[in-house]
This record gives C-alpha cells, sequence and structure tokens, in this order.
C-alpha cells in the first residue's frame, strides 16, 4: 500500500475542523489541549484525575466485554485498568449494523496506535477504549449500510420492526433482519475472503440478538487481539458508578447550561458553527417499554411529558440515587460520564464530534475534570488499482470528483485538445455582438422603436448558438465515452453521494474484497504517521 497526503483545507470539512488542526489560536482556545503536540499529551497526562473504583470498574468491564466473546488480549488490558498508573485513549461511535461505515475503523485505529504512542512517551500502561454509544436511540442513522451494487453505491436499510424510540442498542434484530442480511450477503461478491467475511458477520449479528451484541462482538472479533476493550453506559451497575456526575448534572444545571451558551455564542462570534443545539437539561429517561425520552424543565419542575411524570430537583435527585439506570445521558453529557469510567487521556474524534467538543470546554469543571485531548481521527480514501490507473489518465485531483457529475463532464470535455467549445463560442458571440451592434444603430435610426426588436434578434442568434454548443459537446462526449464512464466511477467510489468515501461506504465491503487483514496493514501503514492530513491510499 502506498499512502499520499491530501490537505484537509482542499476537501470538504468545515473551517473550525480545518483550523483546529492547522494550530488556529482561536479555535485552540476553545480546548483543553492542543491535539498533535507530543509536549500536550505529556501534559495532560500529568494532570488527569480520576477518582473513580478501579477495581469495580474492571471487574465490571471485564463482565461486560466477556459478554462479547473477549480474548485474552482485551481480557489483560482491561486488568491493567486496577493498576492507578494505567491511561486509556478512548474513541467512540453509534452502533450501527455489520458496524458500519469506513471512519470507524479509522476511529478504531487511531485509537490504538495513540495509545501505543502515549505508553511510550509515558512509560505508562495505556489501553484502547471504544465507547459503545449504546443509549443513542437514532435508528435511523444505525439501521443502513453502504455497499456496492456494479458500480454505484446503494443504501441497504434494516425496516424499522418495533424500534419505537428504545435505545438502538437494546433494539432486537427480528425476522427482518434475515432478508436484510440475505440482501446485504448478495451486494458481497464472490471472492477469496467472502466466506471467511460472511461467518465472522453471522458469527456475530442473527436474528434474535440486539444492535449492541452484534456490534460488540464484531468489533471485538477485529480488534481484540490489539487490546481493544469495550465499553459503554447502558448497563445497570455502570450506572451506579455514575449516579454522582448525573446527579451533578441537576445540581449544576443553570451553570452548565449557562457555561454552554457563553461558549456556543462565542465560538459563532469567531465566525464558527455550533454543531448542536443547547438544551437546558442534558438528561433523558427511561420510562415504560424502554423509551427514552428528554426530561425538559419549565417553572422548576423537571418532566417527561410523554410519562406524565413530573419532579422537584430534590425528588430528581433523589430518583437518580435510587435508579441511576433509568437515566440517559445527552450528547454533552456522554463524554464527561466516560471520564469517570476510564482514566481518558486522549478522546479520537470526528470532525464533527471535534466541533461539538469545542462548546464544552467549560462544562467539565463543575464535575472536577478537565476535558481530555482531542485528537481528530484519521480520514482515509481507500484507492483500488484500477481507479488509480484512470484518475492519472484523468485531469483531475481527489477533492474535485466532489463537485456535480454534470460539471466534470462539461469540465473534461472543455479540457479536450481537439477544441475549445467555450473558447469558440465566446468568440462567435463577441464577433457577432460587434457586427450586430453597427446593424442595430443603422435600425434605430430609421425607427428608434425597432432597437428592442433587433436586441432580440440577436438573443435568440446567441440562444441558438448555445444549442449548437450543447449538441457539440454531445458530440465530444460521445467520442469520449470512455472517459467519462471512468469519471463516473471515479466519482462512485471516492465520492459516493458526493461525499467523502469514508462517511459511506461500509467497512465489510473492503474486507470482502481485500481480506479480514486489511486493518491490521492499515496499523502498521499509519504507525509513523500523523492525522494532519487526508489519507489516499492505494490499495
Amino acid at each position: 500500500m502506498i499512502i499520499s497526503d491530501v490537505p484537509h483545507q482542499n476537501l470538504n470539512f468545515s473551517r473550525l475542523f480545518t483550523d483546529y488542526l492547522a494550530d488556529k489560536n482561536i479555535i485552540h482556545s476553545f480546548f483543553e489541549y492542543q491535539p498533535l503536540d507530543d509536549q500536550e499529551l505529556l501534559r495532560r497526562s500529568e494532570e488527569i484525575s480520576f477518582h473513580s473504583d478501579r477495581v469495580r470498574i474492571s471487574e465490571e468491564l471485564k463482565r461486560f466485554n466477556s459478554g462479547f466473546g473477549a480474548g485474552k488480549h482485551t481480557l489483560s488490558a482491561v486488568e491493567k485498568l486496577r493498576n492507578p498508573n494505567t491511561l486509556t485513549v478512548v474513541t467512540g461511535q453509534q452502533l450501527t449494523l455489520f458496524g458500519g461505515p469506513l471512519f470507524t475503523v479509522y476511529k478504531i485505529v487511531t485509537s490504538i496506535l495513540w495509545a501505543r504512542k502515549l505508553e511510550n512517551l509515558t512509560s505508562r500502561p495505556v489501553v484502547p477504549v471504544f465507547w459503545m454509544a449504546d443509549e443513542d436511540h437514532d435508528f435511523e442513522e444505525a439501521s443502513f449500510i453502504g455497499l456496492f451494487e456494479g458500480q454505484e453505491l446503494v443504501k441497504k436499510r434494516l425496516l424499522d420492526a418495533g424500534h419505537s424510540g428504545k435505545r438502538v442498542s437494546d433494539t432486537v434484530l427480528g425476522t427482518a433482519f434475515d432478508d436484510f442480511r440475505d440482501e446485504a450477503g448478495k451486494l458481497l461478491f464472490e471472492t477469496d475472503f467472502k466466506k471467511e467475511v460472511s461467518a465472522l458477520l453471522d458469527s456475530s449479528y442473527s436474528s434474535g440478538c440486539t444492535f449492541g451484541e452484534g456490534f460488540g462482538k464484531l468489533i471485538l472479533s477485529l480488534f481484540g487481539k490489539h487490546g481493544l476493550i469495550l465499553a459503554g453506559s447502558n448497563r445497570k451497575e455502570i450506572k451506579k458508578l455514575l449516579a454522582e456526575p448525573l446527579k451533578r448534572s441537576v445540581e449544576c444545571h443553570e451553570q452548565i447550561y449557562s457555561d454552554l451558551t457563553d461558549t456556543s455564542a462565542k465560538l459563532m462570534a469567531a465566525g464558527y458553527h455550533s454543531q448542536v443545539q443547547v438544551q437546558p437539561t442534558n438528561l433523558f429517561y427511561i420510562h415504560k417499554d424502554d423509551r427514552r425520552e428528554r426530561i425538559q424543565l419549565e417553572n422548576d419542575r423537571w418532566t417527561v411529558k410523554e410519562a406524565g411524570i413530573a419532579w422537584s430537583k430534590s425528588e430528581l435527585l433523589m430518583e437518580i440515587d435510587l435508579e441511576p439506570e433509568k437515566f440517559s445521558p445527552n450528547v454533552f453529557l456522554r463524554p464527561v460520564l466516560q471520564n469517570f469510567v476510564v482514566p481518558a487521556a486522549v478522546y479520537v474524534a470526528g470532525p464533527g464530534e471535534i466541533a461539538y467538543y469545542a462548546q464544552m470546554r467549560k462544562i467539565y469543571s463543575h464535575f472536577d475534570l478537565k476535558m481530555p485531548l482531542i485528537l481528530p481521527r484519521f480520514s482515509v480514501t481507500l484507492r483500488e488499482s484500477a481507479i488509480q490507473k484512470y484518475m492519472e489518465e484523468l485531469p483531475f485531483r481527489l477533492e474535485q470528483y466532489s463537485q456535480r457529475i454534470e460539471d466534470l463532464e462539461a469540465a473534461f470535455i472543455s479540457r479536450s485538445d481537439t477544441l475549445d467549445l467555450e473558447e469558440l463560442f465566446s468568440e462567435w458571440k463577441n464577433s457577432t455582438s460587434s457586427v450586430s451592434a453597427s446593424y442595430t444603430e443603422r435600425v434605430s435610426s430609421v425607427d428608434s422603436t425597432l432597437e428592442a426588436t433587433a436586441d432580440k434578434a440577436l438573443a435568440l442568434y446567441h440562444s441558438e448558438l448555445d444549442k449548437l454548443k450543447g449538441k457539440m459537446y454531445r458530440s465530444l462526449k460521445e467520442t469520449e465515452k470512455v472517459n467519462i464512464q471512468r469519471i463516473h466511477r471515479i466519482q462512485a467510489q471516492l465520492y459516493p453521494g458526493r461525499n467523502l468515501q469514508e462517511r459511506e461506504v461500509a467497512f465489510i465491503w473492503f474486507m470482502n474484497k481485500y481480506g479480514i487483514q486489511l486493518w491490521d496493514q492499515l496499523l502498521t501503514l499509519l504507525s509513523d504517521k500523523q492525522p494532519d492530513t487526508h489519507k489516499l491510499i492505494d490499495l
């Protein structure tokens, strides 16, 4: 595999993200540590505070990971958490069918590599942790995968079979999953690796298991050998450990809301965007049928309208004490809770996550914490050999394939050596306009009311020229049909839906074509790289 660097600024990333990577002081004021600085890594390692019961957490994580078939390397890493010197590099993601898009793998790879890096820097034990976002309830996001059918990406979706607002991790894969698996299996064409990949997927996901079970088994099957630990908060024993920070979010809700609102306003004033809308509360409630509903604050009463429940602050605090498992964090509170379960020195984040972390720095202090060092994940495009060959013969760079396909076609035709159509028709129009001016003047001298008619005649003539140009484009397009087809194929592979490949294509598609060991090869390839540029990797 060969790797090339593409500046993030050339791609469709937000200015907040590119400024963060470019070490712009304005955006760094919203974070505790700078991301790609070894000295900052060391400083974070020295300043981290972790006061949770390590023995109890280690025991609970051992049970949690064993439920996903954890092997010796994961269980050994869990045991290391008993050591008061052990640190973690954490990443996480929504639980999705068959592991989801490529960026899930890139997050995990980054966390494994930076755990090794931090261990070498500090001479302390460091383990990678994947935080399963097992309290999310966005079924739409979790229930589809993108696979290629021929040259086009198609999204196969699992029908919502009784999800109804539950946490996705608890949603059971019913009989509809069998049809989904069969359809997805047909898109994974026959290769030397299909039998192994299919067996892996079948051993992880099956009708009757939950999203969480299937996802956890698959991830540990692939990355457990690297000491990856799974963690999450959707578990009664873990929630007991989190009762105090859950209560703190209620006790300090006014200050937290004020800090989030103030920071979001400052981000906007600095010319950046606010990723997540701020709410007065940061908790959800799990009521009957395991539905997850937002807790709202109205007139000093904490309410769950859908459940007909209302508490005073003191009543709510007592309820959290009695049954913490009934309470669930939102997108702002979840990162804070992670720091009470594992000693997170670093969090590996995608561009969107970095944007909402930029809103969060001040709220950590209400929990006697500092924000971890927020490290951008590796961003990668995988390029197959045929695509590489086509691109070498075409005039476009990677980032240009994000354009509309019609614009790419037009740009290609306009660059053809045979004829510069834009120049030809521009000259033609200019010459007719120049000649027409003197004749229009003579017409006007006879009858000034006919000047508009003369102008209209010229406009009609130019309109006919535009039609002629279009016909010539189509003629040239037919002549260059092979190259136009290649442009289509390149965009479909690298920018499906005009979006980066890593956001759309399921990682199992590449495993099926290149083997399960592909991700181990990627770990080796990226071991001495920084995530400071987008990586174009030739397979």
